[in-house]
């Protein structure tokens, strides 16, 4: 499978690079979860002095809280209810990353929960 990923920049030396397109391929079974954690694992997303970048990702529907002090991301959704909502395009997977500057991963967890919620 072939992901196309973006992210947010983090600060104005950053925005030079942007979108930070990078376009991964994992196996065709992978699940958003696995993807998730890829990415997270792969050193894509900008880490910021004092260690607390916060991060969702989204794909038609936002999937996913990633902070930088966490060891593992968490997911808002389960894998049968995300998995229609995702945006495919020619076979390509569409995945962005929006950053939350040093906001509460926690309460951004909260809000997006409450927000799919409604």
């Amino acid at each position: 499978m072939e992901i196309r990923l973006t992210r947010d920049s983090v600060a104005m030396s950053d925005d030079c690079d942007a979108p930070h397109e990078r376009i991964v391929t994992l196996h065709d079974s992978a699940s958003i979860e696995e993807i998730i954690r890829h990415v997270f694992h792969s050193n894509y997303l900008a880490s910021i002095a004092g260690g607390k970048a916060t991060w969702s990702a989204t794909s038609s529907t936002t999937v996913a809280v990633i902070a930088q002090q966490w060891p593992e991301p968490k997911m808002l959704q389960g894998e049968e209810s995300v998995q229609q909502k995702l945006k495919f395009s020619n076979g390509v997977l569409y995945l962005h990353f929006n950053y939350h500057t040093q906001q509460d991963p926690e309460l951004i967890y909260a809000h997006l929960l409450n927000q799919q919620a409604s």
